[in-house]
């Protein structure tokens, strides 16, 4: 280890770290992205090399469409950890955004089929439902958001781009139901939220919006 590293180290505090971690983890989880990036960002002045800390502050500038910031985030994630499921599963998303359609397959694939992370495999099987609705390949995009709402019943995003993948193609009846189970599993969630407004919008005319 050299005397840079070694002091780097030494100044770390990891245990007071993990609190902003934890934090990151919820805020991410309720789709508040700003103050998730501003928290995780505190955490890594206190551990500079915590891998866990950069993966979320990757995944939390992904989906606030800070693509370039991302990518390098989980870029340096996978170069010192290649087994980090949650940074390659968001990479595989940052590349579906910039069209790498390719590149977003091949890191979608090896998160979801890995079995070390259950919640990194959970949202690469969601963001294959992403990928596949982009090409219109609708039964594949199908089966990959049924899949995540199977596993995990309170993904309620999962249950509304269900629900708008089934309006896409004119299966209303369809959209609804998920629309409202979504609704149901958590009406305080924004996600719940959302599905209640793509219902009302529907209902009126309108288009459902697209924020995944």
């Amino acid at each position: 280890m050299t005397p840079a590293r070694a002091m780097r180290r030494v100044r770390e505090d990891p245990l007071g770290a993990s609190s902003y971690i934890e934090k990151g983890w919820h805020l991410i989880a309720v789709a508040d992205y700003e103050r998730a990036e501003a928290i995780l960002a505190k955490a890594l002045t206190l551990a500079a090399s915590d891998n866990q800390a950069r993966a979320l502050l990757g995944w939390a500038q992904m989906r606030q469409g800070k693509y370039d910031h991302a990518l390098r985030e989980l870029e340096d994630v996978l170069a010192a950890d290649p087994l980090c499921a949650v940074a390659r599963a968001s990479l595989g998303y940052v590349c579906l955004r910039k069209g790498l359609i390719r590149e977003a397959e091949d890191h979608l694939t090896r998160s979801a089929q890995q079995v070390r992370d259950p919640s990194a495999a959970l949202n690469a099987c969601f963001y294959l439902g992403l990928l596949h609705t982009s090409l219109r390949k609708v039964h594949e995009a199908q089966r990959c958001f049924e899949k995540s709402v199977s596993l995990a019943p309170n993904f309620i995003e999962a249950y509304y781009e269900l629900g708008r993948l089934h309006w896409t193609v004119g299966e209303k009846r369809e959209a609804e139901k998920a629309w409202r189970e979504g609704q149901a599993a958590n009406r305080f969630n924004i996600w719940g939220r959302r599905c209640a407004e793509a219902l009302r919008q529907v209902r009126s005319g309108e288009e459902p919006g697209c924020f995944s």
